[in-house]
């Protein structure tokens, strides 16, 4: 009997239990998360009506595009790297693509690190931090990536574009492919495929889960399906509306473009003509297309599992990118066309449909994501919540919306803060932290940032109060 009773309250604690994590795990989100490389904020959702989006676009139309949304660093390590830890690039140490935060924060706990800590299952696909970078201990299972299927046509199947610097090995290889091939023929087609299977798989738990996927594209090399680019006819294609240097700023402010001239008959002079900075635009937006098409089949497969409804998305860009903006080809820079992402939030429990021109980080997208899951803050982050935006668009006023990045070049670091009205850069010198150089763009009246005003007395009340912003950072 004794035996009896103690099996009988045992079976109660364990039915109490199992009840409790169920209750516990019902409450809390499924989180999507998905990255794109080097995605400019250019659009349909966005305004831009020659662009191919249509999947980007219905996921904006159902929670709440960010028109004003910055990354911290305007390249693809120090960028993610912020992102992934909820941390600005100098606390990180992070000013390049080989620097890995823990070597400098062992102990802190990434955004996926502290989901898994508090009940998800966690998994990455494709591009998360940079390329090859790892973290595991972030992920329930080992994240999935692969280098190789960078190109599809022959002779350039078996080859890799390498990163980093310049390389001899890319004036083997072209900057751009038209393939008349499928999705999968190139490595984002291949991650979406596993991803997706993998979602099929954890869709059928009862454990929440925290889904990471990031696409390469429309990262160099510009390589996509035809389809893709069929979307598009070069000759109609609008150009940069500012291809030359912004007056009266600083050398290095200014990026060469070394990298994406680094490729296969590619010129080694700076300004390219006509017909290859066509090309290379028709390019790089089949590749948008590209990614739009996966991003509908991967948001199509969680339709079909049925966890729609109980699943926060998140979208947006590591950085934006130049195309022969201010004559640049690359990221590399504080200018607004680096450093202004598309941002996409979504959460099925919140009537979020909008938009919002309240200025946002990307550091805020842990701390919005600790709060929207129902978990604890963390205290170490230095991002904030967005659900108050998801909630309001004009909870933020313009003193609370600021947006900030940084960017190092040769012996000087360049500080950015951007308000509703004004860009400003200070440039210091890495040793001695003097101010070298300052830069102040007025969106009023210049939104593509073609002339330094800092030297214009009337601004001087302007550039004192920006200042002001730029040291509380």
């Amino acid at each position: 009997m004794i035996f009896k009773n103690k099996l009988k309250r045992y079976c109660l604690i364990l039915t109490g239990l199992w009840i409790f994590s169920f209750q516990l795990y019902a409450e809390r989100p499924n989180i999507l998360i998905i990255a794109v490389d080097d995605l400019r904020p250019e659009l349909n959702c966005y305004g831009a009506e020659h662009i191919h989006s249509p999947y980007i676009d219905r996921l904006a139309e159902q929670g709440m595009l960010f028109q004003n949304a910055y990354c911290q660093y305007a390249l693809c390590g120090p960028s993610r790297t912020s992102l992934f830890t909820g941390l600005r690039p100098d606390t990180l140490g992070a000013y390049g693509n080989s620097a890995h935060f823990r070597n400098q924060l062992p102990e802190h706990i990434s955004l996926p690190q502290y989901f898994k800590e508090h009940g998800y299952a966690t998994y990455g696909f494709g591009k998360i931090l940079h390329n090859t970078q790892r973290d595991e201990v972030s992920w329930t299972e080992p994240q999935w990536y692969m280098k190789e299927y960078q190109y599809a046509n022959a002779p350039y199947k078996d080859k890799q574009a390498l990163i980093d610097g310049i390389h001899p090995e890319n004036r083997e290889v072209p900057l751009w492919e038209r393939a008349e091939v499928g999705d999968e023929a190139y490595r984002d087609g291949l991650a979406n495929m596993a991803a997706i299977e993998k979602l099929r798989e954890i869709a059928q738990d009862e454990q929440p889960f925290l889904l990471f996927v990031g696409y390469h594209k429309p990262h160099t090399p510009f390589n996509a399906p035809a389809k893709y680019w069929d979307l598009y006819d070069a000759e109609t294609l609008p150009m940069a509306p500012s291809p030359e240097r912004p007056e009266g700023s600083p050398d290095y402010a200014w990026y060469d473009s070394s990298y994406v001239r680094s490729f296969k008959d590619m010129p080694e002079s700076v300004v390219l003509s006509e017909e290859q900075a066509r090309t290379i635009r028709h390019a790089y937006f089949a590749c948008v297309s590209y990614i739009d098409q996966l991003v509908g089949d991967l948001l199509e497969a969680l339709e079909v599992t049925g966890e729609a409804d109980n699943t926060v998305i998140a979208l947006f860009s590591d950085h934006g990118y130049q195309l022969g903006d201010h004559g640049m080809w690359s990221k590399h820079t504080n200018f607004e066309t680096s450093t202004r992402i598309p941002f996409i939030l979504y959460d099925p429990r919140i009537d979020n449909s909008g938009e919002t021109t309240a200025r946002v980080e990307l550091i805020d997208l842990y701390p919005t994501l600790l709060e929207l899951a129902g978990l604890s803050a963390y205290a170490p982050l230095e991002g904030r919540s967005l659900k108050p935006l998801l909630k309001d668009e004009t909870a933020w006023d313009d003193r609370n919306s600021l947006a900030y990045s940084q960017f190092r070049r040769g012996g000087y670091h360049g500080y950015s803060v951007r308000s509703e009205r004004f860009r400003y850069t200070e440039w210091r010198n890495r040793d001695t932290g003097e101010v070298s150089t300052i830069e102040l763009y007025d969106h009023s009246i210049d939104p593509h940032e073609s002339k330094n005003r800092a030297s214009e007395e009337k601004y001087e009340a302007h550039i004192t109060r920006m200042r002001g912003y730029l040291a509380e950072l």
